[in-house]
Formats: structure tokens, C-alpha cells, sequence
């Protein structure tokens, strides 16, 4: 494939890097960002279907923003996030480098081109992401949780003190524990809590139904721990992990 071209919908980056938009690029791009870039980065059950995120974010669909790392012409990296009006919230759900590219700053650069432009699109009053807590997962072949962390810290992210998992993501696929949420500290210290909440229960009952949030006992930990501040949930310096509780099946 021919390198890419600089034009009015690329962006230069580091060391030969070009940036483009999802809805830039052909289905053949986008396959293969899913097939080289998510795939080996993500367990499955981390991890949305290649139809679903094809619909979600080549479209574009509204409140989706994607962005694609190229070199040479193929990609190297890649952040997907959903903005949900409703809680003001922006989820970045992805963000990987291909194993052979990683070390090399591509990530931090890839957040440093895409989130002033989602945040200047969406204007939400938080940015969230989930990652692997190190204190769960050692470095193996999706990567190393402990590096990955050190890089969101060095770009301005922090911990929310809270016992996170993700939702089920489909019918059969399991939640998944073990895992941070993190905050974008850019505009503050703290994350509205009511906003969090909101965004959590549209979160969990999109992807397991309404009756997880009323009833199921590992979300209302969750829950309780949040409407524990009075306002606004803290966002943590790394060096807190420790003291950041884990979520507890059952």
C-alpha cells in the first residue's frame, strides 16, 4: 500500500507518523487496524466485535471518535472513543500500539492529536478510560499493565479510587475484573459524581440490562463507593494504587 499522503484530513506526528480519522480511511484500513493493532492488544472479552466497531466508528456514528496512527501507510495504532451526551462523559474504550511499535512514544502521541480535538467536539465535563490494574495482570503478550500506566500518567491521567470492572460486553462474554478506571485530570482534580454515576448505570444496563443496575450486588459496590464523596470522586496520583480497592465477585 501506497504511504499516505499529508492532506486536510491527516495529521503529521513523530518519527513518520501520520494520524487519520476512521471515517478517513477505507475498510480495508480499518480491518486491519482491528485485525493487527486491537486483536493482539485486547483479551476477547475486552474486546467489541469488528462489525460492531466498523458501524461504530467508520460511519461515523454519532458520539464516536476514532483516530488511526499510520506508517507507511499501515496502521500502527489506534484510540476509540464514545462521547454519552446523556452523562457528559467520553469514554476513550481503546487505545493501542502494535507490539512491534510500542516504546517509541506513539501512544502518548496519538492522545496528545486526539483528545484536545474530541474534547473541543464533545465538550464533556469528564474523560474516562479502563485499563489493566498491574496488580492483576503481569506483562505477557497484550501488553505490560505497569508501562501502560506509567505512559497515561506521564500525559495527565489519574485514579478513580473506585472498585471498577467492565460490564459484559455480549451475551456470553464475561465482566471483567481487574481492571483501573482513570480520569483525565486536564480540567480539575475530581470527577462530578453524579455524572459518573449516570454514565455508569447507561453503561452497565446497555450492556447487561436495567436490572444489573437496580439489583446486582457488585455494581451497587461499586456505586455506594462512588455516592460515598460528596460531589465529586478525587482522581488519585499513581502512586495511590495501592489504595485503590479491587472489585469482589459475590
Amino acid at each position: 500500500m501506497e504511504p499516505v499522503a499529508p492532506t486536510n484530513i491527516s495529521r503529521r506526528g513523530p518519527n513518520g507518523i501520520v494520524f487519520v480519522d476512521c471515517s478517513d480511511v477505507d475498510d480495508g484500513v480499518f480491518d486491519r487496524t482491528y485485525r493487527d493493532v486491537l486483536q493482539p492488544a485486547f483479551r476477547p472479552a475486552e474486546l467489541d466485535t469488528l462489525d460492531a466497531m466498523r458501524t461504530a466508528f467508520r460511519t461515523p456514528f454519532p458520539g464516536r471518535f476514532g483516530t488511526i496512527a499510520l506508517r507507511s501507510g499501515e496502521p500502527v495504532a489506534a484510540a476509540l472513543a464514545e462521547y454519552d451526551a446523556a452523562s457528559e462523559v467520553l469514554l476513550l474504550g481503546y487505545l493501542a500500539v502494535r507490539s512491534d511499535q510500542r516504546g517509541r512514544g506513539t501512544g502518548s502521541a496519538l492522545l496528545s492529536d486526539s483528545l484536545p480535538r474530541w474534547r473541543e467536539n464533545a465538550r464533556p465535563v469528564a474523560v474516562l478510560a479502563e485499563v489493566e490494574d498491574p496488580r492483576c495482570y503481569e506483562a505477557g503478550p497484550y501488553g505490560d499493565p505497569a508501562a501502560r500506566l506509567r505512559m497515561y500518567e506521564r500525559v495527565g491521567w489519574r485514579l478513580l479510587p473506585v472498585p471498577y470492572f467492565q460490564p459484559a460486553l455480549g451475551q456470553g462474554l464475561p465482566r471483567v475484573r481487574g481492571l483501573l478506571l482513570i480520569g483525565h485530570a486536564l480540567d480539575g482534580a475530581a470527577v462530578p459524581g453524579a455524572h459518573l454515576v449516570r454514565f455508569l448505570d447507561r453503561y452497565l444496563a446497555e450492556c447487561e440490562g436495567p436490572e444489573a443496575v437496580r439489583s446486582d450486588a457488585e455494581y451497587l459496590a461499586l456505586r455506594k463507593r462512588i455516592e460515598s464523596w460528596p460531589g465529586e470522586v478525587p482522581l488519585w496520583p499513581m502512586s495511590r494504587l495501592s489504595e485503590v480497592p479491587l472489585a469482589r465477585h459475590g
